[in-house]
């Protein structure tokens, strides 16, 4: 269960990725690659991949909302953000997050942090102020779910001037993977 709530929380990052997330071809890394990415996976204590929620994914494309990740990798289709810090206090942090952009209006979402004990995921808005984006819900075949909390909700509208995000919107699913 708790890894469940994990991954849900990670999931809103893929469900704001308005499906702009797609599969890479396999391909073998050079070894100067490879022994970098060992090297860095003894600092990081897992990661917790992102997959938009279709009818989200469908919201933010007609809305013009493109989402890209910022400090984040790709794991098949879904969006990867690394943990760091230690989960067994309760709390789960990543690096990284997304930028969510409709013409010249960017929103950074970045840095964030799963409480497993309140059943929320916070990050930083525009780099700037902390903020719950994200209650942890249900665990469902595809993840745990991440719906909108009132504040991301109005966040969201006003940046990009619209009515369409309402509190309790399921963006997404997160599925953690810790080592």
């Amino acid at each position: 269960m708790r890894n469940r709530m994990i991954a849900a929380a990670v999931a809103f990052g893929i469900a704001f990725a308005g499906g702009a997330v797609v599969a890479a071809p396999a391909t073998a890394a050079p070894a100067s690659v490879a022994s970098h990415d060992k090297a860095r996976g003894n600092f990081f204590k897992g990661r917790t991949d992102l997959t938009l929620d279709p009818a989200a994914a469908a919201a933010l494309t007609s809305l013009g909302v493109k989402v890209k990740p910022v400090f984040a990798g790709k794991t098949g289709s879904a969006i990867s953000f690394a943990i760091v810090g230690d989960p067994s206090d309760g709390t789960i942090e990543h690096i990284g997050g997304l930028v969510l952009q409709a013409g010249h209006t960017r929103l950074y979402l970045t840095n964030y942090t799963i409480d497993l004990n309140r059943g929320v995921l916070s990050g930083l808005v525009n780099f700037r102020q902390r903020a719950d984006l994200f209650t942890i819900g249900a665990a469902t075949p595809q993840g745990v779910t991440l719906a909108l909390t009132p504040g991301a909700a109005s966040v969201l509208n006003s940046t990009f001037g619209v009515t369409a995000f309402t509190a309790g919107l399921v963006i997404g699913y997160g599925n953690p993977v810790l080592r």
